[in-house]
């Protein structure tokens, strides 16, 4: 505990009496505005319950709030909907009556939430209420899970949560379009000058992570004098990829070159059965019911890289796409794959490009922590950060989206101060967050394994600890 109080400690350095109240001031209005939104509903729903609409002469109550307020038709629809959902109701004997999102509503009326959240909590629990299977003793649990992570979370971390609650409570999710190839699509206009204008849309999630995972790798910059913009590093990498595919051995040139080349005898089978091993897998039963979860997860095609020397330079590399799924799916073809940016996949497609990697298990606890690593080692070896991408999925700052390949590993406890290199000492940062946290305001604790973030008091006077990364949904 010495650590964190020394934490605390530098944390209310550097900001003073001034800016302290400015920031509580902004909190307040910010506060005091999510409340009057609740009171709106509150007024909506009353003129609902009055008929003041039959009254005025309005077909409903959306037209009367049109007319009155001036709203379009589409937001007057939505804030007598949400005045429904959220405010108090009668029964049909005149009895009241809570409202129907309970916990939605009472975080909303303390002005700890925004519109926002709201729109994204109503948008789930109508989905949850759709699924026949979900028990409706399941519900309330549902609105008070999405309350408090609302209470946590912006808009956009809230609506991943929000995802992997309905993955979670509907498995299977909806069948997978055997024709969506057939929506991709990719326009390319030329100029009078020779240049190219391009515009593609690729739908199937794991194909559209393929690309950027690839493009990543090659536009990663060269060096710290490499001053180029990500769009221009990104359209270079591209036209690496074509001049690749027009080399010598490339895709485009090299096809028929390698179609008429005789098989010797020590080639490889020059026409191999992709399937062949990943179904005599797939329809072996289990051997028994594992007290640990399963997951598969694509490895690069290359051994353990050594610790690079001052000298050494790495090449880009291939690009590692991830893909998480509980073994028993995989062989039931059944349930559905998760990419590290949360995206799912059907089993079909998981499968498909299982026969184009290397598989290597990785071995999950009873709340899906990595269990089995790798070694361990004052820099970063590719087994620990496999693991930390699976658990943190990205940078772990409450909040942020920021990808794998654009964070840091953080020593919690600073290496140089005895920190150990291993999961409960590390946690994936993005360059801006990595900053922040070494200014020494926010503080960082594992839990369980897991990476908790303490923010300062001008943003939480209680000071309540809110879980990073993929430990939110972990949590769930």
């Amino acid at each position: 505990m010495s650590g964190v109080g020394s934490r605390i400690e530098r944390m209310s350095e550097g900001v003073g009496v001034v800016e302290r109240e400015a920031l509580a001031a902004a909190r307040a209005e910010e506060i005091a505005g999510n409340q009057a939104y609740y009171r709106r509903l509150e007024r909506i729903a009353e003129m609902a319950r009055l008929g003041l609409a039959a009254v005025t002469g309005d077909r409903s109550t959306e037209r009367l709030l049109q007319e009155n307020w001036r709203l379009d038709p589409s937001k007057a629809g939505r804030l007598v909907a949400e005045a429904e959902d959220l405010a108090p109701r009668l029964s049909l004997h005149g009895q009241p009556l809570p409202p129907r999102l309970p916990c939605t509503a009472t975080v909303l009326a303390s002005g700890e939430i925004s519109p926002e959240h709201v729109a994204i909590i109503r948008r789930t629990m109508t989905k949850i209420h759709r699924m026949e299977h979900v028990d409706p003793a399941e519900v309330p649990a549902a609105d008070a899970y999405l309350a408090e992570k609302a209470t946590l979370f912006p808009p956009a971390t809230l609506r991943r949560l929000a995802e992997a609650l309905l993955a979670k409570l509907d498995p299977d999710g909806a069948a997978p379009d055997e024709d969506a190839d057939l929506f991709d699509d990719l326009t390319m206009t030329s100029g009078q000058d020779g240049t190219l204008e391009m515009r593609i849309r690729i739908h199937d999630a794991v194909d559209a992570k393929s690309i950027r995972e690839g493009i990543g790798v090659l536009a990663t910059p060269t060096g710290s004098d490499d001053h180029r913009s990500l769009g221009n590093r990104q359209a270079c990498a591209f036209k690496e990829v074509f001049a690749d595919a027009l080399g010598p051995q490339g895709l485009v040139t090299d096809t028929r070159q390698n179609e008429t080349e005789p098989a010797t005898d020590t080639d490889p089978d020059p026409d191999p059965d992709p399937d062949a091993e990943l179904d005599d897998k797939s329809d072996a039963e289990p051997a028994g019911e594992p007290d640990l979860e399963d997951a598969l997860i694509p490895e690069p095609r290359r051994p353990e890289p050594a610790a690079p020397g001052p000298e050494t330079v790495r090449g880009p590399g291939r690009a590692l796409l991830t893909i998480t799924m509980d073994h028993r799916w995989l062989q039931h073809a059944t349930g559905h794959g998760t990419l590290d940016s949360g995206a799912l996949s059907d089993p079909a497609t998981v499968r498909r490009w299982a026969c184009d990697a290397d598989i290597v298990p990785l071995v999950l606890g009873s709340k899906s922590e990595p269990l089995d690593i790798g070694r361990r080692s004052r820099l970063i070896p590719d087994a620990m950060r496999r693991a930390l991408t699976f658990r943190d999925g990205g940078c772990a700052f409450p909040g942020c989206t920021r990808r794998p390949r654009r964070c840091h590993a953080h020593h919690i406890d600073h290496w140089g101060e005895g920190g150990p290199t291993c999961l409960d000492n590390l946690t994936l940062l993005c360059r801006h967050h990595h900053q922040v946290i070494h200014h020494g305001h926010w503080t960082i604790d594992m839990i369980d394994g897991l990476p908790w973030f303490t923010p300062p008091p001008w943003i939480d006077p209680e000071r309540q600890p809110r879980p990073g990364g993929r430990s939110a949904m972990v949590t769930a």
